[in-house]
């Protein structure tokens, strides 16, 4: 009993990390953007890749490579048997370019964010520095030893650093979230009771 209740701690402790919920987050908002993405290529790309293709190939149902045709009993408007696209064979190349494309415009979207969030990273740790740099200008002339006058601000630095205030945990911002959208929620249902009124 003791095994478990100490698994069941530990599992406790992993799943209310912070960690887990940003990447749980990541997920989840990874997912929609990746559900836009491919409706985007399938429902605006595609079909111009389609269209293109159909001039291309005066006919052609998209952009595909039949293998084994299988036809139904009924003719086109130019006397043709009709080919049953659910039981015939072929590679559908114009759904491997979507693909293909989806992959490249998700992968873009995330370099740009990684890029972003990468210099905006660096410009807080090179505004530190920079401060720092300043601190132990100012410490050498007023007398101080290079080292001292640089042990001096990275305590100073680091005090500074403590006092600031803290930014919420992640749970302080979901519960944050959850209030709003409440807030929102009643606010609305007041207004459509008003209109039914």
């Amino acid at each position: 009993m003791k095994k478990l209740k100490a698994l069941w701690a530990e599992f406790k402790a992993f799943i209310t990390r912070g960690n887990v919920v940003d990447m749980a987050v990541a997920v989840i908002i990874g997912a929609a953007f990746g559900a836009i993405v491919t409706a985007m290529t399938n429902g605006i790309i595609k079909p111009l890749v389609d269209w293109a293709m159909y001039g291309v190939n005066d006919g052609a149902a998209g952009l595909i490579t039949m293998l084994k045709p299988v036809y139904t009993e009924a003719v086109d408007a130019d006397g043709m048997l009709v080919v049953d696209m659910t039981k015939s064979i072929y590679i559908d190349w114009g759904t491997l370019i979507m693909k293909i494309i989806d992959f490249l415009v998700i992968a873009v979207v995330l370099f740009v964010i990684i890029k972003v969030f990468m210099s905006l990273k660096n410009a807080g740790v090179n505004a530190h520095e920079k401060a720092k740099a300043k601190l132990v200008k100012k410490l050498t002339k007023k007398g101080m030893s290079e080292e001292e006058a640089l042990a001096q601000a990275e305590t100073e630095t680091a005090a500074a650093e403590a006092a600031a205030p803290a930014a919420p945990s992640t749970e302080e911002l979901l519960t944050q979230i959850r209030d709003l959208l409440a807030a929102q929620n009643s606010s609305s249902d007041g207004g459509d009771a008003a209109n039914k009124e």
